[in-house]
């Protein structure tokens, strides 16, 4: 029981409510994310860890960080607070101040929620949940020493901003393309508080539904737990009614219940109950906004965005699946330190190419990009990583649901061998590029199931055997063309790695080298521009290519003379992309001091790749509404 003498602190504390406010956006954070060390952590025991987190948190809207000690003050009159996060959200000229408030033991957030006033406003729902506000007033404390000041600061963990200039520099003054891949992945990985904010989005929808379902369980899956997000990806969240846990039936007395109207219709019944759920989310549930719901695609789904998280949310209710294989995701992610970096760089390279889309339809997506890169280091010799059947990891039915399909991992998983491959990160990425630049697409499929490549069952452009179900193929959608282009891009990837590889003296400078040459929209403030975007036309920029602005790679005033009056036999010409002519001689795309297998390797690359471009342009584009049904 509380004191009277504390019950005035309450007016410090108020409801946030859902105001009409426009799209905020977390500044990029750069708090250290925990790694684990020593054995293998199945990712069950992470996410019950930081369910729990959710479980004893409280976000509050502040002035300021100095308020974070006047709210520590109110917090603690209620129990021991164990963490601050600060963040800062930007709402056009005005910005909001956050701190995540985690309480050491969960009756204390209780009370903390008991003695939170509602807001007296006449044109507000007075909701109830741990999204609350910090009202002005006096201290409710009175003074505190200067040693109490500095513990209260010190336990607060702010955000510092990460603008794409800084991230251009410190990759440009890497030593390596091996430190530049670590840099990236590092700066761009999720951290602590972007995993808690995620869960404790999901603690928001168990919240708002306990009242008549308190076992109401939302897990998120997808890139925000399988270790391969970045700071902007999406929160994907699975609910479900009855919890994941199976409960004890042996007690007599039984809830009353509706009957379910799922042995009739289920498919309709899910879009029911999720259309009721999601006005919900839009009447009641502070900082939901912009809610859509998309009840017809093959998994129905509700997007909307968190405000006060500043996250891009989508919940479905039948997609266990995607949680399952979010455990092998993090479960490889897991076995070696290299895979995590060398994924985000070729995911990084893949969205920057327009390879892949935030959008559904005929693109690859990034769990295919995963995959991929997965396979590949299945198949370098020595292994990086070991295939799912050699790991005996199987996949059979749900206990909970049998129609369901999971992964049974085997106890002593943590016990596996590591990798005698020792190959940098460097390597490995221009491996990658090489390995699927001579891969047969038009034959053979991908499978990290067995580790191996094989006949393809049925025709498909690309194939790639879902894990889970052995017949689907994840990226069934993927057309022909965008296959062509990844073909192209691939070689274009291996030209610009290995004509970086002898222009590293660009390093000391302030010019794109190295694996920032693969990632044009991080190289630059804009981003490519002879991209648009959905667009199936994707020409390779030959500028880029062939450097004509650079005087290293332009012939000799003579030879450029002659060229443009007609007499130069040894010249090539060729009209690119814009119109414009470009000039190319034998070798001139090879630098100083280069050599001759170098120059040989180069200008294989730039025939091959001439010759893919010229092939996909001889492919006839499809019309639009042939993908309407893929889209969602």
């Amino acid at each position: 029981m509380i004191p009277w003498a504390t019950i005035s602190a309450c007016r410090y504390l108020t409801w946030s409510v859902n105001y009409q406010r426009r799209a905020l956006h977390v500044l990029p954070r750069l708090c250290s994310q925990p790694t684990t060390t020593g054995s293998f952590v199945p990712l069950d025991h992470l996410v019950n860890r930081r369910r729990d987190e959710a479980q004893r948190s409280l976000l509050v809207e502040v002035a300021g960080i100095e308020s974070a000690v006047d709210l520590h003050q109110v917090c603690s009159q209620y129990g021991t607070v164990h963490k601050m996060f600060h963040y800062v959200l930007q709402c056009g000229h005005n910005n909001k101040e956050m701190i995540l408030v985690e309480f050491k033991e969960l009756s204390s957030l209780k009370q903390a929620l008991h003695f939170t006033c509602l807001n007296s406003a006449k044109d507000v729902l007075p909701t109830h949940s741990p999204f609350v506000c910090l009202s002005a007033g006096e201290s409710s404390g009175g003074a505190i020493s200067a040693q109490t000041f500095k513990n209260i600061t010190d336990l607060v963990t702010s955000n510092t901003t990460y603008s794409r200039e800084e991230l251009k520099q410190h990759i440009s003054e890497c030593s390596d393309i091996s430190e530049q891949i670590q840099k990236l992945y590092d700066s761009q990985k999720l951290t602590e508080l972007d995993w808690r904010l995620r869960f404790f989005t999901c603690r928001q929808i168990e919240v708002a539904l306990s009242g008549l379902f308190p076992r109401a369980t939302v897990l998120p899956f997808g890139s925000s737990i399988n270790s391969f997000g970045n700071i902007n990806c999406d929160l994907d969240m699975i609910l479900e009614l009855s919890g994941f846990s199976a409960q004890e039936n042996s007690h007599r007395l039984i809830f009353q219940a509706k009957k379910s109207l799922a042995s009739a219709n289920s498919r309709v019944a899910l879009q029911r109950r999720m259309e009721l759920i999601s006005g919900i989310l839009d009447s009641f549930v502070p900082g939901c906004s912009q809610v859509r719901k998309i009840l017809n695609a093959r998994v129905p789904i509700i997007k909307y965005h968190q405000d006060l998280t500043d996250i891009e949310c989508d919940l479905s209710m039948s997609n266990r699946s995607g949680f399952y294989m979010s455990h092998m995701l993090y479960m490889y992610g897991s076995m070696d330190p290299r895979v995590r970096p060398l994924v985000f760089a070729v995911r990084r390279w893949a969205r920057d190419r327009h390879i892949t889309s935030p959008f559904s339809g005929r693109w690859i997506t990034n769990f295919s990009v995963t995959i991929m890169v997965l396979f590949y280091l299945m198949n370098v010799s020595p292994p990086v990583i070991p295939s799912l059947q050699s790991l005996k990891v199987n996949s059979g039915p749900d206990d909970d649901d049998e129609s369901c399909v999971r992964f049974n991992f085997p106890t002593n998983l943590g016990k596996v061998v590591t990798s005698q491959n020792r190959e940098s990160l460097e390597t490995l990425l221009k491996g990658f590029f090489e390995f699927y630049d001579t891969f047969n697409f038009r034959e053979l499929g991908l499978s990290v199931l067995h580790g191996r490549s094989f006949i393809k069952p049925v025709h498909s452009a690309l194939y790639i055997q879902n894990p889970l179900e052995g017949e689907l193929n994840v990226s069934r959608n993927v057309t022909l063309e965008e296959v062509e282009k990844l073909r192209a891009e691939l070689t274009h990837a291996r030209f610009l790695l290995e004509s970086s590889a002898h222009n590293i003296d660009d390093a000391a400078s302030n010019e794109v080298w190295g694996a920032l040459s693969l990632w044009p929209e991080t190289a630059t403030s804009s981003g490519p521009s002879h991209i648009i975007q959905g667009s199936s036309n994707y020409p390779i920029d030959w500028k880029e290519v062939f450097h004509t602005e650079n005087k290293k790679l332009i012939q000799s005033t003579n030879t450029k003379k002659s060229s443009l009056k007609g007499n130069s036999a040894g010249n090539q010409q060729k009209e690119n992309n814009n119109g414009n002519t470009v000039f190319l001689k034998a070798g001139s795309v090879s630098n100083k001091g280069m050599g001759a297998r170098g120059t040989t390797k180069l200008d294989n690359l730039v025939s091959k790749l001439k010759q893919k471009t010229t092939q996909r342009e001889h492919i006839p584009h499809r019309n639009k509404f042939m993908y309407k049904g893929k889209y969602k």
